[in-house]
């Protein structure tokens, strides 16, 4: 017992080396996920995003890729993609481990806020039980498995971005309120409010910042005392018209008609009431989560049903009664119970953007990220306050942290292949065809075309008016020369999805191959319409162009592709080919080259330089159907 009492006074002395120790541990939890995949919105923020596909680092381009992206309102993450794009390309392992030194670098600053917070005049206490209770509150949060998702679904960045800088700017706000040398102060508030204006240009649940620094002032440095706030309404307005403009700022009109028109979307599957009923069982869903999260309840698309009404599940009334119980215990118990009712409020106003009337996705994971901040740290101090062993406490916390870290590692091994995490989404979401037509997404990049097929033709038994699998089928079919029937599912994808411009460019590309290129022509420059910085499609329209011998218009063509992505090997190789063809060998010869050193092993633009070294007359542009994709 001696000794164990001597290394925690150690421990305690040196919280450095805990802080490395399970900085150490979270990052051999998440190595497997360091393979992992690009899920949902990756491809359409990194993957398809020219504006983030950098090769010189220059303030144009980092300023094209931060406003000039998909979500223009979070230029810092846009900015950190580019970064990665111009280090290691697409390639995601680069990725990943960025976002994994974010999350090691937010259980720093988890430690940092809470031990500030426990040095704060309203709960002072011994210090070696202040910085155990710092320590394992940090690790449990760095270790837990349910911010699994928030780190390998690599475009939620965003979240551990703003989430970093969200903490660092309370980090310092109350270091600046503990500092006592005015210059020093100055600035540490100044940090704090650069940090801030940071954390909302990574993501906007940040707007709720302001009225949390003022709420904890209230509750760890005025000790929850009523008068303070009588006297300071001022700056309680300005913070709640501050968030009011930057919504208005976020919706670039009234806030509430952009909700109402998202409810009006056809293609919203669910109405303003539905999405708040619903939201009430999603909140409690996410406490039991954070409380017990075994990987058997973690689940990237998870199937939850909607609250019809507040009687329909059942489970509404008596999740919106919890919710009400939880905020009046916050209201009512702040002086007494401060950790409790700065958590409630921390976990429900974290989470009130994106849970509540926003017409969003119904249930993400990640969208716990920060609100579970205040939770953990409340479970730790009231198991203290519980627990009069301080040895068996810490027992406890220590055996939570093991178990949960060996959590997060069967998470991540799940998240390290996209088979192996569409599969396991299949099998918790059964009733669900987003599920099957990602796991045949999947299996098509393996080229396993027939279990792709079959998950396509799951999904749309599922439900055949979900656009993405008879698009992803008709592609497949197109694979096997199954032009007739590709042509069809692109089709019914179009209808309904009219403004998917990869379909539009490849039921093209499928009617192209058919000899039928008036109509082939026609989606492309619906596809170049609806996305004008689509490179594929202006590349695949100077193909048409090229095949009816219009080679003026597909010089003009191929140029525009390899200026809207000038790593597009294809597009020099086909420019080099069109140029040969107007008798241009030189500038043919420097496209052929180019796609040589863009991709060493397109054989095709090899072929083609080593035919116009010899002077050879037939010249390939290759297998039309390669372009299938």
């Amino acid at each position: 017992m001696k000794k164990i009492r001597a290394y925690l006074t150690k421990i305690e002395h040196r919280p450095i080396f805990w802080i490395a120790l399970a900085s150490l541990v979270a990052l051999l939890c998440y190595t497997p996920s360091l393979t992992g995949p690009f899920v949902f919105d990756d491809q359409h923020n990194i993957e398809d995003n020219p504006h983030i596909k950098i090769t010189r680092l220059s303030f144009e381009n980092l300023a094209s890729a931060a406003f000039s992206s998909p979500i223009p309102n979070r230029p810092l993450p846009n900015i950190s993609f580019a970064l990665n794009y111009y280090f290691s390309g697409l390639n995601a392992v680069g990725f990943h481990v960025v976002n994994i030194i974010i999350h090691l670098i937010n259980g720093v600053l988890v430690y940092a806020l809470i031990r500030l917070t426990q040095r704060t005049p309203v709960l002072e206490h011994s210090d070696g039980e202040n910085i155990t209770q710092a320590l394992l509150s940090a690790t449990i949060w760095l270790l837990h498995p349910l911010h699994t998702q928030s780190i390998a679904y690599i475009v939620q960045r965003m979240t551990s971005m703003s989430t970093l800088f969200y903490l660092m700017s309370l980090v310092l706000y109350v270091q600046c309120r503990l500092e006592s040398h005015r210059a020093v102060k100055w600035k540490f508030g100044l940090g704090s409010i650069i940090s801030g204006a940071f954390a909302l240009a990574s993501k906007e649940i940040a707007a709720t910042l302001p009225i949390f620094i003022i709420l904890y002032e209230w509750y760890f440095f005025q000790g929850a005392d009523w008068r303070w706030f009588k006297k300071r309404v001022g700056i309680v307005l300005a913070a709640t018209v501050l968030i009011i403009a930057l919504a208005f700022l976020y919706f670039q009109s009234n806030p509430i008609a952009q909700i109402v028109q998202r409810y009006e979307n056809p293609n919203t599957p669910f109405s303003l009431v539905q999405r708040l009923c619903t939201e009430f069982r999603v909140v409690i869903y996410y406490i039991s989560l954070i409380l017990f999260p075994h990987p058997s309840r973690l689940n990237l698309d998870h199937d939850f049903p909607l609250s019809m009404s507040l009687l329909t599940p059942w489970t509404t009334l008596p999740s919106l009664i919890g919710i009400i119980g939880l905020l009046c215990y916050a209201v009512w118990q702040p002086k007494r119970q401060p950790i409790a009712s700065f958590a409630i409020l921390w976990y429900f106003g974290n989470l009130a953007l994106e849970s509540s009337v926003i017409g969003l996705e119904i249930i993400f994971e990640h969208r716990t990220y920060l609100p579970s901040v205040f939770v953990i740290y409340a479970f730790v101090f009231y198991l203290y306050k519980m627990i009069k062993s301080k040895i068996v406490v810490i027992g406890c916390l220590v055996a939570v942290s093991v178990v949960f870290a060996a959590w997060t590692r069967e998470r991540n091994e799940v998240w390290s292949d996209a088979v192996s995490l569409w599969t396991d989404c299949t099998m918790k979401s059964p009733g669900k065809a987003r599920p099957y037509n990602n796991l045949g997404v999947a299996y098509y990049l393996r080229g396993n075309l027939e279990d792709a097929i079959e998950q396509y033709r799951n999904s749309i038994a599922l439900d055949p008016g979900y656009a993405n699998p008879h698009y992803n089928l008709g592609i497949a079919l197109g694979q096997k020369h199954d032009f007739e029937q590709a042509m069809s599912h692109l089709q019914t994808a179009i209808e309904l999805e009219p403004r998917n411009y990869h379909a539009h460019n490849n039921l093209g590309v499928a009617l192209s191959l058919a000899g039928r290129f008036n109509e082939a022509i026609d989606h492309f420059k619906q596809a170049i319409r609806l996305k004008p910085d689509y490179a594929e499609a202006f590349n695949n329209l100077g193909i048409s162009y090229r095949r009816m011998g219009e080679i003026d218009k597909a010089v003009h063509n191929f140029q525009e592709a390899i200026r809207l992505d000038p790593n597009h090997a294809e597009a020099h190789n086909n420019l080099g080919y069109a140029y040969s063809l107007q008798g241009k060998n030189e500038a043919a010869r420097q496209h052929y080259q180019r796609a040589l050193e863009i991709d060493p092993r397109y054989r095709t633009a090899l072929n083609n330089l080593k035919d116009l070294a010899l002077e050879e007359s037939t010249i390939s542009e290759g297998d039309p159907r390669n372009r299938f994709k």
